[in-house]
């Protein structure tokens, strides 16, 4: 596992890091975690961030992120750019030792929105089509290719208040979900000028709705997540179906479905563990994974690395779980450093992590936005053995 590492005197010991001392060595560690770190300060926080798919793995990379003003100013739906050195791309060495934190991303197209933007996310089977929903919970759905400079192509009216799921359909074109405080999903379609749900899930959920994803195999299926301690799959051909329901003793914040199994998926809360589930039998955890010190917010497969989930929360870190190294045996003092699923812990920022993606492109890449005002872009260090392709052996093993 990489974290936080270094030299901790007694006299640190004996109290708690403060979290500008907590940063200083991170970022003192950063040649020694990550072949690659940028930092950069935004004029407003972004509470949403999301790489751009279909580009060649090439230096320059795209993301889509927003603007959370503080109401008097105008906010944005932004496209933002980012030049990556060469030593980070697919075929390149990553020998080189410039790792150190650099600010390199640059707004190369911004859209007017109404109130702050809570969300963002691409649809898969065309990318220049971004939904957006605010805190008043209006989804927008913004075309990149339009000619108009506003870019905006529907206005969908339907939530009563503020909303943070927001997903589109791998395996349905323009099928977009929509979870809002006012507890209820919405599903909506955006292929053609509807402008009304064509169903919502009134009676699903008691309270707050935190999130809501599409599963990756089946287009039928989808999960929500609510403050009313249940997560719940739905069949979207049946109007308020609950097909499973999972409860638990704290809120539900998120879930996310494996890209690589159709059975397995995730989901965590304010209790700060992680569940994994198998669909053939959700109502037991298949396991339990510890590691955040807070309310876990945010979850994603990768898509590109089987086995890969990663988590991040109010603890200011977003941590990379390898599920093929759960119950593997752990010497003494590793075991004290976390569970051996626990692949790294980013530690580089100084406030609650509002949102991350994994890059489709650039295989272990990940960008990461918190509440001060500070969008992070990584990539961890090929020297761990998922990452460069290789399994470290112990030399007693072989004798």
């Amino acid at each position: 596992m990489m974290g936080v590492t270094g030299p901790i005197t007694d006299d640190q010991a004996d109290k708690p890091l403060s979290i500008d001392e907590e940063y200083d060595l991170w970022k003192s560690n950063v040649p020694l975690m990550y072949d690659f770190v940028s930092e950069t300060r935004l004029t407003w926080p972004s509470l949403t961030v999301e790489w751009q798919p279909g580009q060649d793995p090439s230096s320059r990379q795209h993301m889509v992120i927003g603007t959370h003003t503080s109401g008097e100013e105008q906010n944005y739906l932004k496209i933002a750019s980012i030049e990556l050195p060469d030593e980070i791309l697919p075929e390149q060495s990553t020998s080189s030792s410039d790792r150190t934190t650099k600010s390199n991303i640059k707004i190369s197209r911004k859209f007017k929105h109404e109130e702050e933007v809570i969300r963002a996310r691409y649809m898969p089977q065309d990318t220049n089509i971004i939904a957006t929903i605010n805190g008043k919970g209006t989804v927008y759905i913004y075309d990149q290719s339009m000619d108009q400079t506003d870019g905006l192509k529907l206005t969908l009216d339907y939530h009563k208040q503020n909303g943070y799921g927001l997903s589109f359909n791998s395996n349905d074109e323009g099928k977009l979900l929509s979870g809002s405080d006012d507890t209820t999903v919405a599903l909506w379609d955006v292929t053609g000028k509807l402008l009304a749900p064509i169903s919502v899930w009134t009676e699903s959920h008691s309270d707050i709705v935190n999130d809501c994803k599409w599963h990756e195999f089946d287009l039928n299926i989808f999960g929500s997540a609510s403050e009313d301690l249940t997560l719940k799959l739905h069949d979207q051909r049946i109007r308020d179906s609950v097909t499973c329901t999972i409860k638990s003793k704290e809120p539900f914040n998120t879930l996310s479905f494996s890209r690589h199994s159709k059975y397995l998926f995730a989901a965590a809360g304010t209790n700060s563990l992680v569940y994994l589930y198998d669909a053939r039998n959700p109502s037991k955890v298949l396991h339990t994974m510890p590691g955040h010190e807070g309310s876990v917010t945010n979850l994603e497969f990768s898509s590109k690395e089987d086995g890969i989930l990663v988590s991040s929360g109010d603890d200011r870190r977003v941590i990379m779980w390898d599920l093929a190294e759960i119950g593997a045996e752990q010497a003494p003092d590793d075991a004290d450093d976390g569970a051996p699923e626990v692949m790294m812990i980013h530690a580089g920022h100084r406030s609650s992590v509002n949102d991350f993606s994994i890059s489709p492109n650039i295989p272990w890449l990940i960008a990461s936005t918190e509440e001060e005002n500070i969008i992070q872009v990584w990539k961890c260090s090929n020297k761990l053995p998922r990452v460069g392709g290789f399994v470290n052996v112990d030399d007693s093993m072989l004798e």
